[in-house]
């Protein structure tokens, strides 16, 4: 069960989460809409989607980081237990969900990791199965540029993207989200850093 909130159209109130340094700065979020190569659902993107099962009770914090995440890039720094995987899947959910031709991705740097974020999302969100696939360098080329064509959601690790983005078998265009498991791995020539330029 989820609840659904309605997505600001008008610049977002003042986040308590943003350093007062930033504050002086245009937030992305407040920035026009600019429709590109992916077309969005005007009427799923009126809404954003949140979980509100018992056993995910809402923690104030989590829903204002996943409200931020979903307006713009977010670097979300929480000690292990409080909920990132959560504010993930939201995040994952409701791209998936406003851009029904696009694709959302999932990137943690071990397989272990990548297992277990597909169960988390899963669980928490009900993101399809049909829609999803697990892509790392176990799956041979040849179908990893089936999967990426036909299947819409993806936990991967980030070499395997990196590869398959350099030889043409992911179309970054049709990419509407990433999320970076880790993200403190992200220096220098690292694979999330080539992926993320890639996507770009």
């Amino acid at each position: 069960p989820s609840s659904q909130q309605t997505a600001p159209s008008k610049p977002v109130p003042k986040n308590p989460f943003t350093m007062a340094a930033t504050k002086k700065r245009p937030r992305p979020s407040q920035l026009q809409f600019q429709p590109g190569p992916v077309p969005y659902d005007s009427i799923a993107a009126k809404t954003w989607i949140y979980p509100t099962a018992d056993h995910y009770p809402k923690r104030q914090y989590q829903y204002e980081i996943a409200k931020s995440a979903i307006l713009e890039n977010t670097l979300v720094s929480l000690p292990t237990g409080l909920g990132k995987t959560l504010i993930a899947a939201v995040v994952l959910y409701n791209y998936y969900r406003w851009f029904p031709t696009g694709k959302v991705m999932f990137l943690a740097p071990t397989l272990p990791l990548v297992h277990q974020q597909v169960q988390a999302c899963y669980e928490i969100m009900g993101i399809p199965a049909a829609d999803t696939e697990v892509v790392t360098g176990r799956m041979p080329a040849n179908k990893r540029s089936v999967t990426w064509r036909k299947k819409r959601v993806f936990f991967c690790t980030p070499q395997t993207v990196q590869k398959d983005l350099e030889n043409d078998r992911c179309d970054a265009a049709k990419v509407v989200c990433c999320v970076v498991d880790e993200a403190h791995k992200a220096t220098g020539e690292y694979a999330y850093c080539k992926v993320i330029s890639l996507l770009e």
